[in-house]
């Protein structure tokens, strides 16, 4: 089982196939620059390209889920659509909160495209109704546009009831306020979308299933990331027709592992490529039943801690870094602190401090702990 040394170690071996590194070390749509230079188009697309020509050029609106389990591309598909549609304005919000109003405010400041400002600075309305409001007029003010809210699953799911009935109930006044020409598309797993349809009623919408991919689809795939990386890295190796490190056949076995799942299939075509690299290099030649042991052990091998940062990761604006610093190194993970030791250790004044709290459970840098307390996520 190779671990991050051996890696390093075969790295020159991947000029067998004129690649300076691994492809495939990239899981999520998020860690990569664009996406649209590595998309195979399927079944799905068409049907989306469909809905949103009839919004577009119809001037027609629709309510979209996109719903399919992780790792099946629904983030890639919301990142095409922006990377395609570069004239329509497009609006994509990660909702990674479990709190009602903390998503509202996260839709409307990325609407209403407001930097991340001091919280002093910032003058903006934090009930509900007011956000849904800024929401409705800044997409009705064009002549098209189209907003995404992605993994809705933290609210509707890993909130409370309260929380998915406030957030479905937005959708559904949200939906009925928008103009012809708009188009709302919700990315969600498949028991998110289950509750919400149940709480919108009959709100007309299309559901757009995440399939399984077919071999011939993973095929592509794992060609069209292989070459771009290789077209990238070396200029000399376009158009020269080079042998390829998974046959026909071996995909065929790889995406059967995956269950037709395109992360899964990324995640063991990163690991497989990196162990037949070190095998090539050690021995020179590999047998049929080498090649069916290294794919079962590329299958088991465990996650590594460097996937799960990349997955992880988290984006915080720069405005607030340094306030963030100073809380993290006062109150190490697991710490709790009240309102007035985050005011002394920041040394700013309460209502200063209390704003700056509420922003910063906005962002989903902390939570709120019992006792009137907070907690820094980790």
């Amino acid at each position: 089982m190779p671990d991050e040394s051996d890696v390093r170690v075969v790295e020159a071996g991947y000029m067998r196939w004129m690649l300076r590194a691994n492809p495939f070390a990239y899981l999520s749509s998020e860690s990569l620059e664009e996406v649209r230079t590595l998309h195979v188009d399927t079944d799905v697309d068409e049907r989306l390209a469909q809905l949103l020509d009839e919004v577009i050029k119809g001037k027609k609106k629709h309510l979209v889920f996109l719903v399919g389990e992780f790792g099946t591309g629904k983030t890639h598909r919301l990142r095409l659509i922006s990377e395609i549609l570069l004239d329509v304005p497009t609006f994509y919000v990660k909702i990674d909160v479990d709190d009602y109003e903390a998503s509202l405010y996260r839709i409307a400041t990325t609407v209403k495209k407001m930097p991340p400002l001091k919280p002093l600075r910032r003058k903006f309305p934090r009930d509900p109704d007011s956000l849904l409001s800024i929401i409705k007029e800044e997409l009705n003010k064009y002549d098209v546009a189209i907003l995404m809210l992605d993994e809705v699953e933290n609210i509707v799911i890993s909130g409370t009831r309260k929380d998915a009935e406030l957030f479905s109930e937005f959708i559904n006044r949200l939906y009925k306020g928008m103009e012809p020409g708009r188009m709302l598309i919700i990315a969600c797993i498949p028991p998110a979308y289950d509750i919400m349809k149940r709480l919108l009623g009959n709100i007309p919408h299309d559901k757009i299933e995440m399939r399984t991919i077919s071999p011939e689809e993973a095929s592509k795939i794992l060609k069209k990331r292989i070459q771009h990386y290789r077209d990238i890295l070396n200029e000399e190796a376009k158009g020269l027709n080079l042998g390829e490190p998974f046959t026909e056949d071996l995909v065929r076995k790889m995406n059967e592992l995956a269950g037709g799942n395109p992360r899964r299939l990324m995640k063991l075509a990163r690991n497989l490529l990196a162990m037949l690299t070190r095998e090539l290099k050690e021995s020179g030649k590999l047998s049929q039943d080498k090649i069916l042991n290294l794919i079962s052990e590329a299958s088991e091998e465990k996650e590594t801690p460097r996937e799960k940062e990349e997955e992880e990761e988290e984006v915080i604006p720069e405005d607030i870094r340094p306030e963030i610093a100073i809380l993290r190194k006062k109150f190490p993970p697991g710490t709790t602190f009240s309102l007035i030791e985050a005011s002394k250790a920041l040394e700013m004044k309460l209502t200063q401090t209390r704003e700056l709290l509420q922003e910063l459970m906005e962002e989903g840098l902390i939570e709120k702990a019992p006792g009137g307390r907070f907690l820094l996520r980790s």
